[in-house]
């Protein structure tokens, strides 16, 4: 069965459509559970987001046919605004902000960019050498 967003050529395509959800699951609880759950890693919130955000972006990207790259930027947005909403209406100890919004916006942009550059075809590259697709 071939499916008209995601790659036509991945022929697991739930399995990499399952992947980036599980993504999407890990950055929601990462972002709303009270930050004392959390370890404390050397780095900037802001960078955090950038890089999760980024990497977000890059997944679903990859795995989308090239026209629909927009969109995938248009819902990993949503996605950070929703969070950002959620943790100003959990009120569990964080705090939505402004700041952590636009290093989601920056972290969708490069990944996004990334997936358009010739890293596009690392998941067709992946599923060839394995035989889940014909080269």
């Amino acid at each position: 069965m071939t499916h008209k967003v995601l790659r036509p050529e991945l022929r697991h395509w739930r399995l990499w459509l399952a992947l980036g959800i599980v993504m999407l699951v890990v950055i929601a609880t990462v972002c709303l559970l009270p930050s004392q759950n959390l370890p404390d890693l050397p780095t900037s919130d802001k960078f955090k987001h950038v890089v999760a955000f980024g990497a977000l972006a890059f997944w679903f990207g990859t795995i989308v046919v090239r026209r629909d790259v927009p969109w995938v930027a248009l819902g990993a947005l949503a996605f950070g605004g929703f969070i950002e909403i959620a943790q100003w209406a959990m009120d569990v100890g964080r705090s939505a902000e402004w700041l952590d919004f636009f290093a989601d916006g920056i972290g969708v942009v490069l990944g996004c960019l990334l997936a358009l550059s010739p890293l596009y075809n690392w998941v067709r590259g992946f599923a060839v050498r394995r035989g889940w697709t014909s080269p």
